[in-house]
Order: structure tokens, then sequence, then C-alpha cells
């Protein structure tokens, strides 16, 4: 199947304006509900595609006066959360590889990856794990949500060790129905005063 990162094929429009947006929206929106947004928050949302998820996090962002910034490495899928999210004033759209957009540092609350990291070339991985935690706020937390299929998503272990090497812990995690989900805080830094 092409994902299409500039043009996607017929078939995996139709999934997706029919599949992702309208028949399985409740997962995303189910899962917007548990992760616990607050008053004010920024939230980076990354490889936000279609923006079939987005679209519920931008809907409870602005009840809660907060601000959504979407990433994707695709202009195609981009002008799709563009259209589906029009109407929300409270949303940024940035297109382009994470690290090379310099975000500035500290400045996401939370940063909300849904079956996407997988998707980044493994040799990339560890620089885009690194940005999210330069542009993670100190107390901020990072929800990540991947698949454990065979042939789709990364291995618990790698996630793990991704996470941990480039300066987070796990502060929670579950592994229901082969999805791994799990919040990532970032690591006090001790000073030496």
């Amino acid at each position: 199947m092409d994902l299409g990162y500039e043009k996607a094929s017929f078939f995996y429009r139709l999934i997706d304006e029919l599949g992702n947006n309208r028949v399985f929206s409740f997962i995303y929106k189910k899962y917007m509900n548990q992760i616990g947004l607050e008053e004010n928050e920024t939230v980076l949302d990354f490889g936000s595609g279609s923006g079939a998820g987005s679209r519920h996090l931008a809907k409870k962002l602005y009840k809660l006066n907060g601000h959504l910034t979407c990433v994707d490495i695709s202009e195609f899928w981009m002008k799709k959360a563009k259209a589906r999210m029009r109407h929300y004033d409270n949303v940024d759209f940035w297109v382009g590889q994470l690290p090379e957009l310099l975000l500035d540092e500290k400045s996401f609350d939370v940063i909300y990856i849904f079956y996407a990291l997988h998707e980044v070339q493994k040799e990339l991985r560890s620089g885009v794990v690194s940005e999210f935690f330069r542009i993670l706020k100190n107390d901020g937390r990072l929800l990540i949500k991947e698949p454990q299929r065979e042939n789709d998503g990364m291995s618990v272990n790698e996630i793990e060790e991704l996470m941990i090497s480039n300066g987070f812990y796990k502060d929670s995690c579950v592994m229901s129905k082969g999805t791994y989900s799990a919040v990532y805080k970032k690591r006090k830094i001790k000073s030496n005063k």
C-alpha cells in the first residue's frame, strides 16, 4: 500500500477518508479523552498525516485554550490536515523533518505520537527523539502509541532504548491488542552546585 508522502493512491485516500476519518474516528477520540490535556497546553502532534486524529486534538485544545502544532513530512497530507481543521485558529502546520524545523526549545507541554515513529527511517530515529527532548518543557510529557505487529511498528525494546538514550524515562505504559502505549518524561539533570 502506498502511503504516498507526496501523492497517495486512490485506494489509500479512500481508506483515509472512510476508515481513519469516519469509521475509526472513535478510536482517536477515545484516546484523546485518555491523555489528560489541561488548560493552556501546547501540544506537538508528530506525524499528523491527514489530520484524522489531529482534528480531535484541535477541538479538545480549543475548548481548553490550548494550541496544537502539527508536523509531517508530506505536503500532500498536510493539505488534507489543514482542510480538516480549517475551523480551528489554534493550530499551526509545519512540513519537514522535525530536527530541521528548528522549533523553539522547551516550547511544548505534550508531544503526541500516534503510530508515526516507526515510519521514520531507522537511522533518523535517534535524532528525532533527541529533538523531542530539546523542544519538550522540563515538566512535559511525551505520549507514544505504536503498533507491535510483525511487519508493522517498532519493538518495545527499541522504543525504550531510543527514549532512555535520549534522556527520557518511562512514567507509565500499557500493552493492549498489539499496541504499545506509554508516557515518557524528561530526566532531571542534576546541577553541580
